[in-house]
């Protein structure tokens, strides 16, 4: 048992995170005990949103006895067996091994199942924040729409609430379009809100949410100067639309009683076939017309991206945009990645109707996070929401 020593130390920290998240009633205490396994079985020592994470694998792990975890854990080898049964369910590859325990045969950080992320994600539990996104969690393997799932339970939820799938058969994006993702490829999930802001400050809940996926997307090696925001709420990768963002609420004549920011990210898909899906379901090609067209990191980067990691250091910087929407360096940061700021654009109304608002040059992100157009006469007009058209698409760069 010369192992004990190093993997309580290891594990100390995901343990308390884990018992923190239990006591504060935000995961339940089996999952617990599974979150608990994986990182045993990992060999985590490891830190969600860092560079190597998002790109790397773990190195081949050990055999630990069911009797030893058993141990540590506080728990019954029966009770360890059932939980490894249960993990194997998700897709964690747990393998017995004869006579010796259990092993992973294959790293999780591919998979978006709770067990996989959250030993990542509880490594940045502040018991000072009374919230975090990604708790609660929850996943399934396939759904219509996780916005749709996550609004059915938005007023018996906590802010932070989460709900990741690996397919979305009816994903929708702003304007009533059509949002499609790789089924076990691309991330799909909504993060649940009860902020403390006026029906009128809503949109900067995803500019915000925005700017925390491009900086995450920046820590990405490969991906630094490619990253760029096309307002209100796409994030681009080398003038291609890598993310899009949907927020939904409730509010009545003074506040914002809740939202649900559902996003989408396309991580190891390709985009070739992911316009192809799309144009096959809305029988229509009319989706890219001056407008940024798919792209995916793999495609961009040439190499498969772990979407665990990946997830775990969005939840993180989420949770940390989100605690102050307001704040100037979110401005700051929306300014600085900036796709639209100099470039000839249509604004136009969203449904029902489709009216031409303003046609003119952009000119940057106002105070209140309004897009600021100087029309043809010369007038400045704030947009605070519409459907932007970029007139020299072919030249959008970031």
């Amino acid at each position: 048992m010369a192992w004990l020593p190093m993997v309580r130390r290891m594990n100390d920290r995901i343990s308390d995170r884990v018992d923190a998240a239990v006591a504060r009633g935000l995961l339940g205490r089996g999952t617990g005990h599974r979150v608990e396994l994986v990182a045993h079985l990992a060999g985590t020592s490891l830190q969600a949103g860092s560079q190597s994470q998002v790109h790397s694998e773990p190195e081949p792990q050990a055999v630990l006895s069911g009797e030893d975890l058993g141990r540590v854990l506080g728990l019954s080898r029966a009770s360890v067996h059932k939980h490894m049964e249960r993990l194997r369910s998700l897709g964690v590859a747990v393998v017995p091994v004869a006579g010796s325990g259990y092993r992973l045969d294959h790293p999780v950080d591919d998979l978006v199942a709770g067990e996989a992320v959250l030993p990542l994600l509880l490594t940045h539990l502040d018991p000072c924040v009374p919230w975090m996104a990604g708790l609660p969690y929850k996943y399934v393997p396939s759904c219509r729409s996780t916005n749709e799932m996550l609004k059915q339970r938005a007023a018996s939820l906590p802010s932070g609430a989460v709900l990741v799938t690996d397919e979305q058969t009816g994903g929708r994006g702003r304007l009533g379009r059509t949002w499609v993702s790789g089924r076990r490829e691309d991330l799909t999930f909504s993060v649940l809100l009860h902020p403390s802001l006026a029906p009128s400050q809503a949109h900067l809940l995803s500019l915000t949410a925005a700017l925390a996926v491009a900086e995450v997307l920046e820590d990405v090696n490969g991906l630094q100067s490619e990253v760029g925001i096309k307002w209100p709420n796409d994030v681009l990768l080398g003038g291609g639309k890598v993310c899009g963002i949907l927020l939904e609420g409730a509010m009545d004549a003074d506040r914002l009683q809740w939202a649900v920011a559902g996003i989408g990210l396309n991580v190891n898909s390709d985009p070739q076939s992911l316009i192809e899906t799309l144009v096959a379901e809305t029988d229509s090609e009319s989706e890219w017309v001056d407008r940024p067209r798919p792209v995916s990191l793999r495609a961009r980067l040439g190499r498969h991206i772990g979407r665990a990691p990946l997830l775990a250091a969005l939840l993180t910087r989420l949770t940390r945009r989100w605690t102050e929407p307001a704040a100037d360096d979110v401005l700051d940061g929306l300014r600085r990645r900036d796709v639209l700021a100099g470039r000839m654009v249509e604004i136009w109304s969203g449904p029902p109707g489709k009216d031409l608002v303003v046609v003119g040059r952009a000119t940057g992100i106002g105070p209140d996070g309004q897009l600021l157009v100087r029309d043809e006469t010369g007038r400045s007009v704030a947009v605070f929401a519409g459907d932007v058209t970029i007139r020299d698409i072919g030249t959008v760069a970031t």
